[in-house]
């Protein structure tokens, strides 16, 4: 794996990563981006019957609360009516992603003379490197490209990232390699903040491709930190660990508003975002994703919606049956329909046919 050091240098790949070992797979859910209906947690008898009968029991719990205000009702969604919009590109992926399954290599020749640099989300730089987004990466690491990660701070601001990825595609790049940026949760928008406020990257990036990343905001960012307790007593926390609330901050719907103002995403760079959604009553997020659909009547992943994960002008990818910890490696999520390994492939491959500078 190229190592990536804050800000110096990569080194070169070393071999001793192994490929990912083969897992036990269901069969695809189809994605969409309609957003009326919830997610069926129910797929072949009799595991699909037994988990359709958990989801039932648990709707049969389910009281309305009785929300005061509107909350963030009025942001949700917001870059749909202020930027143009993205591109449906579920159906294309599924097609991959059913070629990826059945040992098809879907990597376009190019792939080889790219450099692959992972971005990670909020938090999650104190996560076991083998916990999070290693099969990601084990499954481009497997077609004998190149990876690494790129060594943010997590819990920092965009701007504070950005900096950090462009160091990073910079050294990748020295050798004459197109990098390929795959940024997770808030990873994809310290990827895009770095094409954003440093157009020089343009002529090294060949494609930007984020899982789950909340482009336009969060509610549960808004909701949370718009809460003075919240805001003051998980803040000091925090801080007195050594970490920043800047993160959080920067997934709030007002902090995305005025960022895309300042810094807005450059076009002509091979864009592939992907968001999905759960009804999934094992998932540790069935909580926050509980509170947004009674909330305010939305399907998310437990942190980000599908409206405000798409960056204008991409192509997006809509899935069912995922949290937002599916993608990226264990989960408590027995029955996922989408492995971390194809659906990395696939939406890589995506990426890759699309041409530069189109």
């Amino acid at each position: 794996m190229v190592q990536v050091t804050r800000p110096s240098s990569l080194t070169s790949p070393t071999p001793t990563r192994v490929a990912p070992e083969a897992s036990t797979r269901s069969k695809p859910s189809t994605g969409y981006n309609a957003l009326g209906v919830r997610d069926s947690f129910t797929t072949a008898a009799p595991a699909g019957a037994q988990r359709g009968n958990a989801l039932s029991q648990v709707n049969s719990l389910r009281l309305p609360i009785p929300w005061l205000g509107r909350g963030e009702a009025d942001k949700i969604g917001w870059m749909q009516k202020a930027y143009p919009p993205a591109k449906d590109s579920t159906a294309e992926f599924q097609k991959l992603d059913k070629a990826v399954r059945a040992g098809q290599d879907v990597m376009p020749p190019e792939a080889k003379d790219c450099v692959f640099l992972a971005v990670g989300g909020l938090f999650t730089d104190a996560a076991p490197k083998q916990l999070y987004m290693d099969k990601n990466l084990d499954a481009l690491e497997a077609q004998g490209l190149q990876v690494g990660r790129v060594p943010v701070d997590t819990d920092m601001g965009v701007e504070h990232n950005a900096a950090i990825v462009r160091q990073a595609v910079l050294e990748a790049s020295k050798n004459g390699k197109q990098v390929v940026l795959i940024g997770h949760s808030k990873g994809g928008l310290d990827a895009a903040g770095a094409l954003a406020m440093y157009p020089e990257l343009k002529d090294h990036v060949r494609a930007l491709v984020t899982v789950q990343s909340p482009y336009g905001g969060s509610p549960m960012a808004q909701d949370l930190l718009d809460n003075p307790l919240v805001r003051y007593g998980v803040g000091g926390a925090i801080e007195a660990l050594g970490g920043s609330l800047q993160g959080g901050e920067a997934l709030t719907y007002d902090s995305r508003k005025k960022f895309l103002a300042e810094h807005p995403m450059p076009a002509g760079i091979p864009t592939v975002c992907m968001a999905s959604t759960t009804a999934n009553p094992t998932s540790p997020l069935f909580a926050t994703e509980e509170y947004m659909h009674q909330r305010y009547g939305v399907k998310s992943d437990g942190l980000v919606l599908p409206q405000d994960a798409f960056i204008p002008g991409s192509k997006s990818v809509t899935l069912q049956g995922l949290d937002h910890m599916d993608a990226t490696g264990d989960s408590l999520n027995l029955f996922k329909p989408y492995q971390p390994e194809d659906l990395t492939l696939s939406l890589v491959a995506m990426a890759l046919k699309m041409p530069k500078g189109g």
